[in-house]
């Protein structure tokens, strides 16, 4: 089986869903992870790949070039409506929009999580699909992620604005609060770890209720916002090859600690 599922449209998804139904946990686990003892590697073709180290990650690439349309609700159950996605921000410097800093840094951390033995799922792997932030989650929710990553970057009015954050769910969550406790560690973890290798400013973990990608994941879930693309000097950092190499060593160090603290508990 694949190392890497790339799930990339609205109609992969719910084949997913509708083939493999809501599942979660060890059950979701047994059905996607890779047969990695029955992988062959051709000799003198490639390097063997590192051993499964059983963990599935989903990586999500922030915002897209497509904007869905319509609302979608703020979580299973609710009422309120919120947008099925929202442009996002672009580079004052680079150029760059927010949906192609966070595909290149997604891309760059799969390679490093693959490197690590992660299984790992991609919600994206181009910006010409438009997939809300509901369907982003029911794809981490369908091959039951250990870790569910969110790749955003931030903007504000003012131009020095700066510094990295996670946003997770409060504790009294009113659509999934059973995944609070590990959802903060995770958030805490990524956090920590990115700015301990990037040297980035810690804005701490903002909790809400607000972000419906965060409020369908039945898995635990962070979202990470790099830095400021509306800050000229963070903005030419994580368009930067140096840049994005030290952000994929944080992230993925963050969520090394992650599971190592879950197996620890």
């Amino acid at each position: 089986m694949k190392r890497v599922l790339a799930v990339s449209t609205l109609i992969i998804s719910m084949l997913m869903l509708s083939a493999f139904g809501p599942v979660n946990g060890a059950e979701g686990r047994k059905q996607f992870e890779p047969d990695v003892a029955n992988t062959e590697v051709e000799q003198g073709t490639a390097p063997a790949a590192p051993a499964f180290n059983g963990h599935i990650v989903v990586i999500d690439p922030g915002h897209s070039a497509v904007m869905p349309r319509g609302t979608e609700p703020l979580g299973p159950g609710s009422v309120e409506q919120k947008a099925k996605d929202a442009v996002g921000t672009h580079g004052n410097a680079s150029g760059l929009m927010e949906y192609q800093l966070t595909l290149i840094v997604s891309n760059k951390l799969r390679e490093e999580l693959l490197s690590r033995g992660y299984f790992v799922v991609m919600t994206r792997e181009d910006s010409e699909h438009a997939i809300s932030c509901k369907e982003r989650a029911d794809i981490a929710n369908a091959v039951g992620a250990g870790a569910y990553i969110r790749i955003h970057a931030n903007g504000a009015a003012s131009a020095k604005a700066n510094g990295a954050m996670t946003i997770c769910i409060t504790q009294n969550n009113p659509f999934t609060p059973a995944t609070y406790p590990a959802s903060s560690y995770l958030s805490a973890a990524v956090l920590d770890e990115y700015c301990k290798a990037t040297g980035r400013r810690s804005e701490g973990i903002w909790y809400t209720d607000t972000m419906s990608g965060n409020n369908w994941s039945v898995v635990p879930t962070t979202l990470i916002e790099m830095g400021y693309m509306t800050n000229p000097a963070e903005d030419l950092w994580m368009a930067s090859e140096e840049g994005q190499k030290l952000i994929v060593q944080g992230i993925a160090n963050g969520i090394d600690r992650y599971f190592l603290g879950l197996g620890l508990q």
